[in-house]
């Protein structure tokens, strides 16, 4: 497979914009409905952390998570310039069971390679350049799903590059993946546990990532490198306690 660039500008402004405008729907919604609306019970029984968001905070992190979606958008727009929609072999639920199996294989790879990642980009060495721009936040609000440096930001997605060039995804599939992955991205920071806290002693549910764990992380600056999943966190032992 070789790159055509015909059409590069204008996917990379179609990707840009798609990049920003999930990230603005997932994390202005969960903003709207934690704490814009001051008498949510729920907010006010599970909110993580007693502090407020300070504005300059929300500022920041609104303006470092653009600027990823501004360096994801220009990524992939070279990387999917001339390359065809690819659609689901099947059909009824066959399409289902494929559709349903090609997400899990993104879930798992992207879960896999973010851990490791993650758990990189807190080495002392390279914490201080690469990541630190994210645990600014030790409060994060909702908007700081994506407030990433800019070689950070590349690094968070460089891992999709060689499974859209080699890899016959289909584009449903892609698409709705992104819309998955940003929406937990989010949930990870909406400073509240939306999930019974019970389901994190539950046998097979405790293997979620839950907002609890991330929260710990941006408290404590280690530890809870997992996204999706706390598999590796466990396996590994990294799972803060």
């Amino acid at each position: 497979m070789t790159l055509d660039t015909t059409g590069v500008l204008p996917m990379m402004a179609a990707l840009v914009t798609l990049h920003a405008v999930r990230y603005l729907l997932a994390a202005g919604g969960a903003w709207l409905f934690f704490w814009s609306w001051k008498s949510n019970p729920w907010t006010k029984a599970k909110r993580l952390q007693a502090v407020d968001f300070t504005r300059a905070d929300v500022l920041r992190e609104v303006w470092t998570s653009l600027r990823s979606a501004l360096v994801f958008g220009t990524l992939f727009g070279v990387v999917y310039a001339g390359l065809p929609i690819v659609k689901l072999e099947q059909k009824g639920v066959g399409a289902a069971l494929e559709f349903s199996a090609w997400l899990l294989f993104l879930l798992v790879v992207h879960d896999t390679y973010f851990y490791w990642a993650h758990r990189f980009a807190h080495h002392p060495r390279v914490y201080g350049w690469l990541h630190s721009v994210h645990h600014q936040s030790r409060n994060p609000s909702p908007f700081a799903a994506l407030s990433f440096g800019t070689l950070d930001a590349v690094v968070q997605v460089v891992w999709a590059v060689p499974i859209v060039r080699f890899v016959p995804v289909p584009s449903l599939v892609w698409l709705v993946f992104s819309f998955l992955a940003i929406a937990i991205n989010v949930m990870g920071h909406c400073g509240v546990e939306p999930w019974p806290v019970s389901w994190q002693r539950h046998p097979v549910l405790k293997w979620l990532n839950f907002a609890t764990m991330h929260n710990q992380h941006h408290l404590q600056v280690r530890g809870n490198y997992g996204l999706y999943s706390s598999a590796w966190d466990r396996w590994m032992g990294t799972l803060l306690s």
